[in-house]
């Protein structure tokens, strides 16, 4: 394990264990630089194109379902998707072996820059489901 992992791992769990908002909004940050590094926001600009004739939440849904192939579904305060992942797909999941639910929220930041930047206002995204936390697949809702 080289030094910068275990340096990961330490500030990972010192993060969970503090439960300070504030300090946890730091890996979220991560994510959005992740995001931008990625050029995830720039992927989806002709998907934003598209969607300038959505009106409503059952809009986005529809639009969204045609072009990406994830399931997604709308509930009573934002949309589910469904990512369909056999595994954690962060490139620094597998070498983290202690406290890697913490990189959820790093996903969390990925996906509230992607997901704000597609509906032109900041959104904000829970972790419903995930790999790392113990679950079957990657679920994530928007809350927009």
């Amino acid at each position: 394990m080289s030094n910068c992992v275990e340096w990961i791992e330490d500030m990972l769990g010192a993060i969970k264990e503090s439960q300070n908002p504030q300090v946890s909004s730091m890996i979220e940050f991560c994510g959005k630089a992740c995001a931008s590094r990625k050029n995830a926001e720039e992927g989806m600009r002709q998907l934003k194109v598209s969607a300038t004739n959505c009106n409503t939440r059952a809009d986005y849904v529809a639009l969204l379902n045609e072009n990406i192939p994830v399931t997604i579904r709308e509930v009573e305060d934002g949309i589910i998707m469904h990512l369909g992942k056999e595994k954690c797909s962060c490139p620094i999941a597998s070498e983290i072996s202690k406290n890697e639910d913490m990189l959820c929220e790093c996903t969390r930041g990925h996906e509230k820059a992607v997901w704000s930047n597609f509906f032109g206002k900041p959104v904000d995204v829970e972790i419903v489901e995930s790999f790392l936390r113990g679950g079957n697949d990657c679920v994530i809702k928007i809350l927009v």
